[in-house]
């Protein structure tokens, strides 16, 4: 009878939109004194755990404040995937964080720990290896890390994040965390098992190849690091769940943004076999890779007349928009050319086809380029990768097919999903990523288990909002954030997979006019 009570409990607190956790149960959880049996339950090289009296960021000291790789701070701050507008969660929520990492290998090319707390105290332990392959000092092997929150109000619900960008596994606390820990779920994310913009040289000390890296080899680890990170966080959950009043994980979702959208679509297309993990999930204009669309259909002429187009030459400006930009979106043109387009299609071209230039580099020091990418870079129209032609080097190479395959996506989602885009999305066109995915899932037969909602105004991150509001015309009446549309939708998920209630059909969800930015970066209807 107890567990009826909690169970109706939990489905009410996740069918209703905005509803306060379940308080039922919260009594005070606390760590085990000794932390092998979860260490084994979750197969961590290393494991720690911390009882915390608020597990959101905002009173949370145990999250990453980098602005590169970690989830900015204060959020919103530099670097942050938020509004400054986006309310921050309260009141505290109160529970258990477990920080780890995975065996892996040591080349993540960044000085470790990632994580370090936000009066500066770092709370993984590491070192700072030198740059170079094979530089596997003891302590270094940090690639894999993850993160679990489990609130003391725990409801039986799991929501496992993918990672944005080459971040790390604190990335999306802000935008994923404290909304789920605000709802009694537990959380989870990881750092797909390469983090930085050194991502692409990830299995040199692993796999044998013929190159100082191995193609592709990155990208492969996101997806079944998202399915080790839930199938760890399920164990360790179903452990415990009797001190909650539970028999188990009752429901589980996966999320993500930008790459960590990738992880979430990949997670409900590849759930085929046992140990099934997911019931359904959130995508927020995940990458798309196949080898009919992909960031290299698109960035190159960006590049190459992305100058061009900034000063708003019309020609420029069409030929951007013949690959999917949405021409509307040319005010954010300027910042992406600086910080995205350029380093996006260099470190992600190394990753697939560092074959194109030859690539060799020298570490420390030597007659090569230095080994370890900047955190941003431009691209002149005059460099190689301004002029990359995806189709031509597929005749040319091959492997690049091959390897594209390995990562693709496929469309056929085992679990209902939901896709959000903005169609102001400057660095993942609409056009080319989501609008093709949604073709994709409909040619796999699974249309009537996926939503896609047309953001009207949204962009890549919303701070790119906070840029433009107040300032001209385009930001006051054309942008909006996207990230309360995103947490409805987990609402709406919950209450799809929960309640068999259907979210309203795939449509675009129009931008609320007049509207202030406080309204805009904390509501949002799907209907």
């Amino acid at each position: 009878m107890r567990r009826a009570l909690l169970v109706a409990l939990a489905l009410l607190a996740t069918t209703l939109p905005g509803a306060a956790p379940v308080t039922a149960a919260a009594a005070a959880h606390s760590c085990p004194a000794g932390l092998a049996a979860w260490r084994q339950l979750t197969g961590a090289a290393w494991l720690d755990c911390h009882r915390l009296a608020d597990l959101t960021t905002t009173g949370n000291p145990y999250t990453d404040p980098g602005s590169l790789t970690g989830m900015g701070f204060p959020p919103p701050g530099s670097g942050t995937l938020n509004s400054h507008y986006t309310h921050p969660t309260t009141p505290a929520v109160a529970g258990l964080q477990i920080d780890g990492y995975w065996p892996d290998g040591c080349n993540a090319f960044q000085a470790e720990p990632a994580a370090v707390a936000k009066d500066g105290t770092p709370f993984i332990p590491g070192c700072t290896p030198t740059p170079g392959a094979g530089d596997c000092i003891s302590g270094c092997h940090h690639d894999g890390q993850f993160v679990i929150r489990i609130p003391d109000s725990w409801n039986g619900h799991l929501l496992t994040a993918g990672t944005p960008g080459i971040r790390d596994a604190f990335s999306s606390d802000f935008i994923f965390s404290d909304y789920a820990v605000e709802k009694g779920w537990a959380y989870v994310s990881q750092d797909k098992g390469n983090l930085a913009a050194n991502f692409y040289r990830d299995g040199s000390d692993e796999v044998a190849c013929a190159t100082s890296w191995c193609p592709a080899v990155a990208i492969r680890e996101w997806t079944p690091r998202m399915r080790q990170a839930t199938k760890a966080a399920r164990s360790l959950l179903n452990s415990v769940a009797p001190g909650y009043g539970l028999r188990r994980v009752t429901y589980s979702y996966a999320t993500g943004i930008s790459n960590g959208g990738y992880q979430a679509r990949r997670a409900l297309e590849t759930d085929t076999a046992g140990p099934r993990l997911y019931d359904g999930g959130v995508d927020w204009e995940g990458t798309l890779f196949t080898t009919r669309s992909n960031l290299f259909r698109y960035l190159p002429t960006a590049v190459y007349y992305g100058p061009a187009a900034i000063a708003r030459y019309p020609a420029a400006i069409q030929q951007l928009a013949a690959v999917g930009f949405n021409p509307e979106s040319q005010p954010l043109w300027g910042y992406h050319y600086s910080v995205y387009w350029g380093l996006t299609q260099k470190v992600y071209r190394l990753e697939m086809d560092p074959e194109y230039t030859g690539y060799t580099c020298s570490d420390p020091l030597g007659a090569g380029p230095p080994c370890v990418s900047p955190a941003a870079e431009v691209v002149p129209p005059a460099d190689p990768d301004a002029t990359y032609n995806f189709a031509a080097r597929l005749q040319a190479l091959p492997a690049l097919g091959s390897r594209m395959q390995s990562i693709a996506n496929t469309g056929n989602i085992q679990h209902p999903l939901i896709t959000l885009h903005g169609d102001q999305d400057s660095l993942l066109p609409i056009k080319t990523d989501s609008v093709i995915y949604e073709q994709m899932v409909a040619d796999a037969g699974k249309s009537s288990s996926f939503r896609f909602y047309i953001v009207r105004g949204g962009n890549h991150v919303d701070p790119q909002f906070d840029d433009h509001y107040g300032v001209d015309n385009y930001g006051n009446t054309l942008l909006r954030p996207m990230l309360p549309c995103v947490r409805v939708a987990l609402d709406a998920m919950a209450t799809w997979v929960e309640a068999g209630t259907s979210p309203p059909a795939s449509h675009t969800i129009a931008r609320p006019n007049p509207a202030t930015a406080d309204e805009l970066a904390n509501s949002c209807s799907l209907s």
